[in-house]
Formats: C-alpha cells, sequence, structure tokens
C-alpha cells in the first residue's frame, strides 16, 4: 500500500512539474505550422523527442504525426515571428462613425492602426486612405471602391464584401476570415502571404498576385467545422499562385487560364471543370485532387506534379509525359 502511494504521489508530482509543460504555450503545433494560431487544453497532445505538442483536434495530430520535424519548423518559425511582432504590435485605436467619415473626407486620409470594427462604408470610395494594419471586423462595406489602396495586414474578418472592389488594391499579409462575399473583386491585387477563408462566389481574381497566399484547409480548427476556401466559378486568369496553400480548396468550374501555380499545395483541391489551358503546374501537389472534367491544355509541368497517381477523375488533354 505505501508503495502504491509513493507511485500516485511521484505521478501526480511528474503531471504538475515544469518538465511537463507543452511546447508553443499551449498552441495547436499543426496550426501554427499554417500560420495560425489556435489556444488548446491539451486533451489532444503527442509526445516526440521528450517534449509534449498539443492540438485542437485529432486530425491536426495526425497531419503532425505524418511530417513532426518539417510541422516543427514551421511551426518554430511563426510561433517565433509571432511573438516578435506581438511585442512590437501597435495598438488599433477605436473610431466612430462620425471620426471615420471626417478622416475620409480628408484628400490624405489616414486610417492606418484603426479599428472600425462594424462602422458602415457602403458604396463609398476609400481609394485614397492609407490603411495599414486597420481592422474592419464585420464592418460594412458592399459596393465601396478600394481600388489601389493600401490595405497591408489589414484585418477583414466578418466583413461585408459584397460588390466591394479591390482592383489593385495592396493587401499582402492581410487577413479575410469568413467575411461575406458575393462579386468581390480582387483583379491585379497583392494577397501575398494574405490569409483568405471562406465561400466567394463570382470572385475576380484575375491577374492577382497570391505568391504565398494561405487559402488552405484550416486543420486546427475542424471542431468549429470545414473551413476553407471556396469558389466555384471563380475568375483566377494569370493569377500568381506560386507557393501558395490551396489545400482542400475549391475552384471548381473556375478559370484558371495561365495561372501560375508552380509548387502550390493543392491537396485535394476540386479542380472539376475547372479551365487551366496554359497554366503552370511545375512541382505542384495534386495528390487526391479532384480533376474531373479540368482541362488542362497547353499546362506546363505536369509531368514534375506530385501524387499525379492519385488525382480523382478524368482530365481533358493532362497527358504529364
Amino acid at each position: 500500500m505505501p508503495k502504491l502511494r509513493f507511485a500516485v504521489l511521484s505521478l501526480l508530482l511528474f503531471l504538475t512539474s515544469p518538465a511537463f509543460a507543452a511546447e508553443f504555450d499551449d498552441n495547436c503545433t499543426t496550426s501554427l505550422s499554417n500560420e495560425l494560431v489556435m489556444k488548446t487544453d491539451c486533451s489532444i497532445k503527442a509526445d516526440y523527442e521528450g517534449k509534449t505538442y498539443c492540438f485542437g483536434s485529432q486530425e491536426s495530430k495526425t497531419a503532425f504525426l505524418k511530417d513532426p520535424e518539417a510541422t516543427l519548423m514551421k511551426a518554430q518559425a511563426f510561433f517565433e515571428k509571432s511573438a516578435a511582432e506581438q511585442s512590437a504590435e501597435v495598438t488599433r485605436e477605436k473610431m466612430t462613425q462620425q471620426q471615420a467619415l471626417a478622416e475620409i473626407a480628408r484628400k490624405d486620409c489616414d486610417l492606418s492602426n484603426k479599428d472600425l470594427g462594424y462602422l458602415e462604408f457602403n458604396k463609398m470610395d476609400l481609394g485614397h486612405c492609407k490603411m495599414v494594419n486597420t481592422s474592419f471586423f464585420g464592418a460594412y462595406l458592399m459596393g465601396a471602391s478600394l481600388k489601389g489602396a493600401d490595405l497591408r495586414r489589414a484585418y477583414l474578418n466578418l466583413a461585408r464584401l459584397e460588390n466591394t472592389d479591390f482592383t489593385g488594391a495592396n493587401l499582402s499579409d492581410a487577413t479575410i476570415f469568413q467575411a461575406i462575399f458575393d462579386k468581390t473583386v480582387f483583379r491585379e491585387a497583392n494577397l501575398s502571404n494574405a490569409r483568405v477563408i471562406g465561400t466567394l462566389p463570382s470572385v475576380d481574381m484575375s491577374g492577382a498576385d497570391i505568391r504565398k497566399g494561405r487559402f488552405g484547409l484550416d486543420i486546427g480548427n475542424q471542431p468549429m467545422g470545414q473551413m476553407k476556401f471556396d469558389s466555384t466559378s471563380g475568375k483566377f486568369s494569370n493569377a500568381n499562385f506560386e507557393g501558395a496553400d490551396l489545400n482542400i480548396a475549391n475552384f471548381s468550374f473556375a478559370d484558371m487560364r495561365g495561372a501560375n501555380l508552380r509548387n502550390t499545395n493543392l491537396h485535394r483541391a476540386d479542380l472539376s471543370q475547372a479551365d487551366l489551358t496554359g497554366a503552370d503546374l511545375t512541382g505542384a501537389d495534386l495528390s487526391e485532387a479532384v480533376v474531373d472534367g479540368a482541362i488542362m491544355k497547353d499546362a506546363k509541368g505536369l509531368a514534375t506534379v506530385k501524387g499525379w497517381d492519385t488525382v480523382k477523375g478524368k482530365c481533358t488533354a493532362c497527358n504529364p509525359q
């Protein structure tokens, strides 16, 4: 009996000791590798090389175990980058509707580092404004023009973006998560390293710079339901997606003629009936992607595509030889 009490006490001391503390402040390791922060209770975890890592779902743990070294490398890089940015982060100043309208009326309008959450800008012209690190969380921008606007690191989660025009705007490093889209225009916009998730009917991203864009499925948030980039019949001709994460994204019936898809992650993406005539797929990962009815006439780099033997459906003019 004393031995049993000693064993229980030893276990309790181990569980409450600093050595048991998980890495990355209990954030989901797989989400961090996808440049997302998701706090967990660490009820789902895995030990690797003497350290404990937490996960937001069983799926994210499984993804980690497939390639822990690569996942940890990405997670560590993003975790350190986020910590550095957080320490130097500029606090956004909340503005009233009246204050925002007064600033917009100025020729040298500058709404950078402002919190414009839930304010109304429907059908307004904001293209002359500088809006770096501006939060439009839940804001109303229906029919608004933001042509050529500087929106670097802008935050547009849950914003109303029906018929909004971002032509030529700089949205690099922006976050647009579950906004309400419809006929939203991003023609020739800079969306490099931007995080875009949601349903985007009739979106126009033709000619856009989407290099290293983060449009892939958020594995860590699976308990909240599948969150992905979903755009049926979208316009992406001549868009530059090089190095972008597009896993499980829906591009069915999309116009992707001449698009640069070099080294993209299209794992399990839906490309059914999409037109990829003249697109460059060099080094792309199409493992388990749906290509039924996809047109790949004159597409480049098909012989270098990864996972070609696992694609689903029959495409047109897509002989990788």
